[in-house]
């Protein structure tokens, strides 16, 4: 049987899944499937993001159709339109409606960097000034301070045939503009961040990519631990946790 050791249930943003599959694969234990389903984010305008959010309790029924051991919904810029407490709404809603852990990229990431006591932030992404304005309200609203917040300035459909050079230059000079940063947040699972465990030899302190966040999440709802080594300090904890 596929999954053996557990089913994570994901919904996609976007209506094109590339990069997070080789990001999940990459790092994902053996025994532990993708049940996958996308929305129809095609831009970050609000008229598109709000289409999309229409579509999420149809995706939520096709997860739980398929019984899957948790849910992580994507879609970090719909979740900061709603806020923060309308982000909670929708978890605890889905929760009470499948019976199923559940969470948001947006609410594992923030887990993630207070598990690994991170207060003072830098952000690097691949996104425009809109954007990254509303990241650094939603992350002070959650109790972080933050030091730069620069992005790529990049749109949805040219987000993956950004070089990993310039990701790794971008997120390492974000840091080292940010002298009291003690962490780097790097959302968007569109936004591969390579070799981040060498990218934290280089800065001296724990990188976390949306991505990454939401394997830890879902590996500790399902109660898997094991041994990740090699792609950050965030899931060397999952042996741990």
């Amino acid at each position: 049987m596929y999954g053996w050791r557990g089913r994570i249930g994901h919904i996609y943003p976007a209506v094109v899944a590339e990069t997070f599959f080789s990001d999940f694969f990459r790092v994902i234990p053996e025994g532990i499937t993708l049940a996958l389903t996308n929305l129809s984010i095609q831009t970050i305008q609000e008229e598109d993001l709000k289409r999309a959010e229409s579509q999420l309790d149809q995706a939520v029924d096709y997860l739980a159709k398929r019984k899957v051991d948790c849910i992580i919904i994507g879609g970090a810029p719909m979740f900061r339109l709603r806020g923060l407490e309308g982000e909670k709404a929708l978890i605890e809603r889905v929760r009470q409606s499948t019976g199923i852990p559940t969470t948001t990229s947006q609410t594992a990431a923030v887990e993630a960097l207070r598990y690994l006591g991170i207060k003072r932030l830098a952000v690097a992404t691949p996104y425009h000034d809109d954007q990254n304005e509303m990241i650094a309200k939603y992350l002070r609203a959650t109790g972080f301070d933050l030091g730069q917040v620069r992005g790529l300035k990049r749109h949805i459909a040219e987000i993956h045939e950004i070089p990993l050079d310039s990701v790794y230059r971008h997120v390492k000079r974000t840091f080292l503009d940010s002298p009291e940063a003690r962490g780097v947040y790097v959302p968007c699972g569109h936004f591969t961040v390579p070799r981040i465990s060498e990218l934290e030899a280089d800065i001296k302190v724990p990188v976390v990519t949306a991505t990454y966040a939401m394997v830890w999440a879902a590996l500790r709802m399902i109660k898997v631990k094991a041994q990740i080594r090699g792609h950050g300090c965030l899931l060397e904890t999952v042996a741990d946790q």
